[in-house]
């Protein structure tokens, strides 16, 4: 896989959304990861074709970061899930992770979105709890 298309899909698994709480404007910037489980079944066995495959399931989880008060980061669960299978035996690195985002970057971007406006609420009530807590 080129590093374009992975730049590309970790360009696309971002959402950043402005906010105004109390006259002060602040963003808040959304990123979509992967977090994948893989697991290699099958034989491989001397004297005969390989019958390994990797089977993988992947969880699409959001980071939450605010540009003025790194104490407010979350980590937010998702439902989407993506599922598949690929020859040979598992890797222990991050392709299958680029390659899920690059593959299914539509429905990602779409469920970041969606988890970007379902957070607003709880967001602006953490940040009046903050507010209450200093102002006191």
């Amino acid at each position: 896989m080129s590093l374009t298309l992975i730049a590309l899909a970790a360009a696309a698994a971002t959402h950043s959304v402005t906010l105004d709480h109390h006259g002060t404007s602040m963003q808040a910037l959304y990123t979509a990861r992967a977090d994948v489980e893989a697991r290699t079944v099958g034989a491989k066995t001397p004297n005969r074709m390989d019958m390994q495959r990797c089977k993988w399931t992947a969880t699409v989880v959001v980071d939450r970061k605010l540009d003025h008060s790194p104490a407010l980061a979350r980590t937010l669960a998702s439902d989407t899930r993506f599922s598949g299978s690929e020859a040979g035996a598992c890797a222990r690195d991050d392709r299958l992770e680029q390659r899920v985002l690059a593959q299914h970057g539509d429905r990602i971007q779409s469920t970041l979105v969606a988890m970007a406006e379902r957070d607003r609420a709880p967001l602006m009530a953490e940040l009046d709890s903050v507010r209450a807590l200093a102002s006191n």
